[in-house]
């Protein structure tokens, strides 16, 4: 198993994905933060299911953020070659997603071979609902890899042909300088499903969402020592605001004891209100007002249904979050 350290965090203001060094996502709940898991395999690595793209050869790994903001980059040095898989969810400015349809969500994952030659390794392991259900794959051919459960749609359309068997997709790849591979995993329930095509697309997406990313970024008024790791934290703060509520969770994980073989494994997906309230003396401090106000107004209104009394937590729409579930299954 990863340590948690080991992990990055990627996210649009809806949910996140938390994705190991060696390119293994293992944590995915859509379509928002306290939603079942699609991915779960930090918290079991036998049931949780995960998606992983890296190199079959051993490797030598660096990590980095582009830029600093909320899009990541993980290097793969191997014996024969380099590749770079840059993971990423789209976020746009609202003028931008008036002029094309756009996936209700989506994960975008770039491999590319920057020297050499390396043979690749894809692995896509749905287990959704906490590894309860047992997803029915179906290969869509130029439509993708498509999972329907509930009146949901959870499509994964790829630039290589991925075989399905036992309710796993796999497949191998051999990239050479200078070529690419992209995957856009997509979620669907609203709406009619979107599927975009790859290619040029996936690169326009990527220079939208580092500018709104930088965009975001210029808005915070800090100075003094420490400057990056300060906005660094910054944008793993912003990563947990809900963005159509404005609420803000606590953490984006669950089931992950507080100590090692402790009990305290508590469900943070929630807005926890004395937790929320550090984030947002955060955001005023580094003159991040707007989020700030916004989470003001949403406490306001949560906290009006529930007067006199204050609850612990709320969900992100300012709810009760309901019953502790307890998943015996699973060893987190």
């Amino acid at each position: 198993m990863q340590k948690i350290q080991d992990y990055a965090l990627i996210g649009n203001g809806r949910s996140v994905a938390l994705i190991s060094r060696d390119g293994s996502m293992d944590w995915l709940c859509w379509p928002r933060f306290d939603s079942s898991s699609l991915f779960a395999k930090i918290v079991d690595k036998q049931t949780g299911g995960h998606w992983k793209i890296g190199p079959i050869a051993s490797s030598e790994i660096k990590r980095e953020y582009i830029a600093g903001i909320n899009v990541l980059q993980t290097r793969f040095t191997t014996e024969s070659g380099i590749i770079i898989i840059t993971d990423f969810m789209p976020a746009f400015s609202e003028e931008e997603k008036e002029k094309t349809l756009q996936p209700e969500h989506e994960i975008i994952r770039r491999v590319e071979c920057e020297k050499g030659e390396v043979e690749i390794q894809i692995e896509f392991d749905p287990r959704p609902n906490y590894g309860r259900d047992n997803p029915d794959i179906k290969d869509a051919g130029t439509l993708g890899i498509r999972i329907e459960r509930n009146g949901q749609l959870i499509t994964l359309k790829s630039d290589v042909k991925l075989s399905v068997k036992d309710g796993k997709c796999k497949a191998q790849s051999k990239l050479k300088a200078g070529s690419q591979l992209d995957f856009s995993l997509m979620y669907s329930k609203e709406g009619p499903a979107v599927i975009p095509p790859l290619g040029d697309l996936i690169t326009k997406k990527l220079s939208l969402t580092v500018d709104w990313w930088q965009n975001w970024c210029r808005q915070i008024k800090y100075k003094g020592p420490y400057k990056k790791q300060v906005e660094r934290s910054a944008l793993a703060l912003k990563l947990l605001s809900y963005a159509p509520s404005c609420s803000i969770i606590a953490a984006p994980t669950t089931s992950l004891p507080e100590r090692i073989r402790g009990n305290l494994n508590w469900d943070y997906r929630f807005c926890w209100l004395r937790d929320a309230a550090f984030t947002v003396k955060a955001f005023f401090g580094l003159g991040l007002n707007d989020e700030a106000d916004a989470f003001v107004s949403w406490l306001l209104h949560s906290t009006r249904l529930t007067l006199p009394r204050l609850k612990v937590l709320y969900d992100v729409y300012g709810e009760s979050p309901g019953n502790n579930q307890i998943l015996p299954y699973m060893s987190g």
